[in-house]
Parts: C-alpha cells; sequence; structure tokens
C-alpha cells in the first residue's frame, strides 16, 4: 500500500522505526515510541479504518491488508496498537448513527486521538456474551452510568490504555428502568489528553509483565460509577427517546450478534501477520542456511535440514495465499451479505483460518528458531522476538479453541441451510508415487473436512474443530494458490505444501480411509524429493518469499554475519 508517495518498506529508513530503539529504550518511552510509529503510519495514509471493507476508501483494502502482514513482520507490539485502536474505530463506524459517525469518522482515520478497545474482561475473555460491565440510563439528566460490578468484570488487555488512550469503545450491557437491553458499544472518555490521568471514575492499572508485545500498553479499567452524556451510546441500532424509552431495530436475541460484527475483519490481521511474521523468519533462515558452515558443508546441503527447511516455506507461502483467499471473500461479500445471514459464513471463515494461521506460525517460528541454531536465539536476528510476541495471537481476537468450534458451528448451520451433507464419494486414489496432482490433496482434504464435520455434529467432540480448521484453511490456500501460479519452482513448493499437509494429517487421514501405508510412503518419498528440488533454487525460493530487504537487514541474514555479530556485540558492551 503506497501512502502520500511512500510504502512501508520506505517507513522504515525513516529514524523513528528504527528497529533496535526496543534495546537502547525503557518499556514505558518504547510505548510512546509505538504510538507515535502507528500515528506517523495513519498520517502518511499507509493504515487506516478508511480502507476497511465498507468504509470509502474499501478499494485499498487489499493493499491495506498486505501492508499490515509486513507491519507484522516488522514489529507485533505496533500492529497490536494499530489493530487495537482500529477495531474500536471500526465498532464506532458500524454501530454508530450517521451523525456519530461524521463526528468521529477523521480522528479515528488520521489516528488524532488515540482509541482503545474495551471488550474483553478479566474473568471473561473470550467469552464475551458473559460480560459484566454495565451501563445504567438516568433519565434525570439523560446520562449513562458505567459501572464494573465486580472485579470480574474489569476491562482487561485493553490495548492502548495505559498512557495514551483519550477515548474506549466499551462493550457492555445496556440497563434502562431496571431492564437489561443486553450488548452495546459506547463511545467513553478516558483522559482529556494523552498522557493525562485518567477522568474521575476511571482506574487504569497495568496488565503487566507480559511475556511479549511488551511495548504495547495493555491495562486493566474499573469503571467506578463513571457519568457521561447519552450520546456515548452507539445509536446506530438502538437509542434512547425524549421520553427515556428504549427502542431497537434489532431483537433482543440478534444484539449480541449485531455487537460482533466489527470482529469478522480483525480476525484477518492474525492471519496476514501470521503469513508476514513467517516469511520473514523464513527469508532470514534460508539465507543464513546458504551460509553458515557445518561438517564440511553450507546447512543447506544437509538433507534433513533442506527437508525441515522447505516445508516452513510452504506454510509461509500457503498462509500468503489463504489471506489473500480471505481478501477476496470479504472485499466480495461484506457489503454485499445480508448482515445476520451470509455474513456468518464470513466470520466462520475469519474465524477458522486465523487459529490455523496463528498455530501453524507459532510450530514453525518455533523451528525456524532451532535451525538458526544459537544465532536464532539473538534478538538482532529477529526470529525469537517475533516467535515470543507472535504467540499472542492464539488467543488474541478471540481463543482459537473457541474460535475453532466457532467455524465448526457455522460449517455446520451452512450444510443445513445450502443443502444436505454432501456424499462420501470415491476415496482419492494416491499410491507409492504421492500426489500426482494437487487437486488430489484437495480432494482428500474437503473429504476429510466432510467426515469431520459430520463426526463432529454427532458427537460436538471439541478435539475436531483444529482439525476441521486445518483441512479447510489448507484446502482454501490450496485452490486459490493453483489459480495464481507463478512458475514451475512455485508449482513444487505448492506440490510440498500439500504433501506436508496431509501428512500432518495423517492419523485422521487412515482413520478415514482416505490414506493407507502405500499412500504414506508415496507422500513420505515425495516430501523428501520437493525439499531436495527446491533447494536447489534458493534465490527463485527468496524471490517467491518476497520480503522487503529492510526486513531481511539482521546478521545472520548477510555473508558477513560472522563480522556483524562481533561488530553488535561491541556495541552492546559501549551501551552497557
Amino acid at each position: 500500500m503506497v501512502g502520500n508517495g511512500r510504502t512501508f518498506a520506505e517507513a522504515l529508513r525513516d529514524p523513528l522505526f528504527a528497529p533496535r530503539l526496543r534495546y537502547q529504550l525503557g518499556v514505558d518511552e518504547m510505548m510512546l515510541v509505538t504510538i507515535r510509529r502507528a500515528r506517523a503510519l495513519h498520517e502518511w495514509g499507509l493504515v487506516g479504518n478508511d480502507a476497511w471493507c465498507g468504509e470509502p476508501r474499501q478499494a485499498d483494502f487489499p493493499a491495506f491488508i498486505r501492508t499490515m502482514g509486513w507491519v507484522s513482520a516488522f514489529d507485533i507490539s505496533l500492529v497490536s496498537a494499530i489493530v487495537d485502536h482500529q477495531i474500536a474505530g471500526n465498532a464506532l463506524l458500524s454501530h454508530g448513527s450517521p451523525a456519530q459517525v461524521d463526528a468521529c469518522r477523521a480522528e479515528i482515520n488520521d489516528f488524532s486521538q488515540v482509541y482503545a478497545f474495551a471488550a474483553t474482561e478479566l474473568a471473561h475473555g473470550s467469552n464475551l456474551r458473559a460480560i459484566g460491565t454495565e451501563v445504567h440510563y438516568r433519565h434525570a439528566d439523560r446520562s449513562l452510568c458505567l459501572v464494573t460490578p465486580t472485579d470480574h468484570a474489569a476491562k482487561y488487555w485493553i490495548g492502548n490504555s495505559l498512557f495514551s488512550a483519550t477515548y474506549a469503545m466499551v462493550l457492555a450491557r445496556l440497563v434502562v428502568d431496571g431492564q437489561d437491553e443486553g450488548h452495546h458499544w459506547f463511545r467513553v472518555p478516558l483522559r482529556e489528553r494523552e498522557g493525562a490521568l485518567p477522568c474521575p471514575g476511571i482506574r487504569i492499572r497495568r496488565a503487566d509483565p507480559k511475556a511479549g508485545i511488551t511495548s504495547n500498553q495493555t491495562g486493566m479499567i474499573h469503571f467506578d460509577r463513571y457519568r457521561v452524556p447519552l450520546d456515548a451510546l452507539m445509536s446506530g441500532w438502538a437509542h434512547i427517546d425524549s421520553e427515556g424509552r428504549y427502542h431497537s431495530a434489532v431483537d433482543p436475541r440478534n444484539r449480541y450478534r449485531m455487537s460482533l460484527q466489527t470482529f469478522i475483519q480483525e480476525r484477518i490481521f492474525p492471519t496476514t501477520g501470521a503469513a508476514g511474521v513467517l516469511r520473514r523468519a523464513a527469508a532470514i533462515t534460508l539465507r543464513y542456511s546458504r551460509r553458515r558452515e557445518a561438517f564440511g558443508m553450507p546447512l543447506l546441503g544437509h538433507q534433513h535440514y533442506r527437508e525441515r527447511l522447505l516445508p516452513v516455506v510452504s506454510h509461509a507461502l500457503a498462509l500468503h495465499h489463504l489471506t489473500e483467499h480471505l481478501i477476496t471473500e470479504c472485499a466480495d461479500r461484506y457489503t454485499a451479505d445480508p448482515l445476520l445471514t451470509h455474513r456468518r459464513d464470513l466470520y466462520g471463515l475469519t474465524s477458522g483460518t486465523k487459529a490455523y494461521a496463528s498455530w501453524t506460525t507459532n510450530a514453525d517460528l518455533t523451528a525456524l528458531r532451532e535451525m538458526c541454531g544459537g544465532h536464532g536465539f539473538h534478538s538482532y536476528n529477529e526470529i525469537g522476538p517475533l516467535r515470543t510476541d507472535i504467540e499472542i495471537n492464539t488467543t488474541f481476537a478471540g481463543d482459537n479453541t473457541i474460535l475453532s468450534y466457532e467455524n465448526a458451528r457455522v460449517s455446520a448451520k451452512s450444510r443445513t441451510t445450502d443443502g444436505p451433507e454432501p456424499s462420501a464419494g470415491a476415496t482419492p486414489a494416491i499410491g507409492d508415487d504421492g500426489l500426482r496432482c494437487d487437486g488430489q490433496a484437495v480432494d482428500v482434504l474437503e473429504a476429510l473436512a466432510n467426515r469431520l464435520l459430520s463426526q463432529w455434529v454427532s458427537s460436538q467432540q471439541g478435539g475436531l474443530c483444529p482439525l476441521l480448521a486445518h483441512a479447510q484453511s489448507a484446502a482454501a490456500a490450496l485452490r486459490r494458490w493453483s489459480e495464481h501460479t507463478t512458475g514451475s519452482l512455485d508449482d513444487a513448493l505448492r506440490r510440498l505444501y500439500a504433501v506436508n499437509t496431509l501428512l500432518e494429517l495423517t492419523d485422521r487421514c487412515v482413520a478415514a480411509g482416505l490414506l493407507d501405508s502405500a499412500a504414506i510412503r508415496g507422500l513420505l518419498a515425495q516430501r523428501a524429493a520437493l525439499s531436495d528440488q527446491c533447494a536447489e533454487h534458493p534465490d527463485g525460493v527468496l524471490d517467491l518469499l518476497g520480503v522487503p530487504e529492510a526486513l531481511l537487514d539482521v546478521p545472520i541474514a548477510h555473508p558477513d554475519y560472522v563480522t556483524r555479530t562481533v561488530r553488535l556485540a561491541d556495541e552492546t558492551r559501549e551501551m552497557a
């Protein structure tokens, strides 16, 4: 995405984005730098709510999502600060009245006011249905009173809230004349200006120390009978009239579902972030493996190393194509599909792919860190920090276990709505020569997904849901990748991904009668051969990964990594 004439790769040349600032500044100082970086990207037009689906610059949505992938690859704390602000902004833009949207659109889009997204609570996590925060209407002065009734209902892990956010979009229960009207969104002032103390009636404390993303401000918020004007209630589909009566265009049973619509697009960010991070880490490792010698040859010259690295590369490229699939689905369907019916399918899709992408990336980053040995543990080589920081994505934007369940639930409902259960059909014939074409893998994965879904419907066994998301996501990635191939090397990496995915799901495929021992022997031999074939063209593989050069400027990604590492050790000693 190009903003005001510059790309994100060009933005990284600005001193504000110096990658080693995090090792030179204290945690609180770095939190403020993260907000300055987020504001700069908004001001430069590289990111912004106007590029979300359904907004004025929706045509920029594909480029925006791709940019966010590279922002993730640069710094997960930064992308978290941006997403915290933008999902809050989306809640306002999606649920506010036309007047509220017009009044706030500019400050959201240019980051002139910093927003926090206050949905999650301390004792409820991803179970937003159980939210305990209450907002009581008082007709005498037409005001609203926010109450945190117990510590269980404290808003928790609220990004941007500690020092900077001037407003929070709060998800809470609206109570009018003693009647709980269900989930609604509220625009709540937190402080008069950035850096000021919270307003009287609000307590904000640290949700620290964290295991990662230390430069993201995360707070715990209590509302102590904090009073705000009535216009804090987002009134796009609900309002309180001059007589104090509540009205809503949405019936009570759908208000909770209505309030969750913002999460459809939010869950694309962990997927594009997983793709960006894994592409970067895989490219760094591939460069290193060509230079680092072990037992008389480069690491890449060892067959066991190739068979470990190249499948990870194929995962990275598959996540890229999965992101592109999500972009197409959201751009085509978000505004066209009815809000509470077909948009349900987008909710299921983004839930399942987010779970698959984040779980896959966590496992692969551990493998890449090990493949770089001790150098992979050095923060300046970036793989370690990326591995630590992106781990949050398994619970950010919804716990993966819950999201994989939601994907299964939506898939089952869509099957019931759209037609009868697909018949089992003939088992795709994979022999001891492995896959003959990628279509065979897609057939097996889709057959497996259908059987897993049927088993889940009949048994409700939760352990089937992650496997279903895995099979569905891999099939979607392969279909999209096959339609956008760039040549023989790309074809080989796609085939490697297909083979490796079937091997990852071997036990379930065998149990379902989709693979036998001959097929497994063929797939194992094929994985080794394809890994060797792809490793013969490292420059071509790097081109396919397409990582901006600025993100590859780490010591082990250069031929003279020894000299660079020694020089950095001297600099570190001087810093100490």
